[in-house]
């Protein structure tokens, strides 16, 4: 997502990430500019996997409802399709997991606001930060 202000629906789709660096979606400028980088993701009776990437430059809104699970991670780390770095640090992210949806970590994650129960939070060894601070409760 780059120069847009994008609402992604899903309800009960299949997803196939074949990306080779597992990156299920990439909310950043990319070293362009003029436009805003702003994407909201409905997931609905979803299955996600793969790491979501949003720049420093970028928002995202991350809403997982009705038994949605997520396995993967959230950072900033994004670099262009020359491998040049566009981004170091994640921007504003927003998390929402309904009481029936899960997020399972595959990485250190960073988000700016978590809305739900750190119990579906599975850590699997890993740490969410949610504004900098470790969040406490999960599984």
């Amino acid at each position: 997502m780059t120069n847009t202000d994008a609402v992604i629906t899903l309800n009960d789709v299949k997803i196939v990430n074949e990306d080779s660096e597992k990156i299920l979606l990439s909310v950043c400028a990319d070293g362009w500019s003029g436009g805003k980088n702003i994407a909201t993701l409905k997931a609905s009776k979803q299955t996600l996997a793969g790491a979501v990437k949003v720049g420093n430059d970028s928002t995202l809104n991350l809403e997982l409802s009705d038994g949605s699970s997520f396995e993967g991670s959230v950072d900033g780390k994004i670099s262009n399709a020359k491998g040049e770095s566009v981004s170091t640090e994640v921007g504003t992210v927003s998390v929402t997991l309904d009481s029936t949806s899960t997020w399972t970590l595959s990485a250190d994650s960073y988000v700016s606001s978590f809305n739900g129960n750190a119990a579906n939070v599975t850590a699997n060894g890993h740490t969410l930060y949610v504004n900098g601070v470790a969040l406490t409760g999960t599984k």
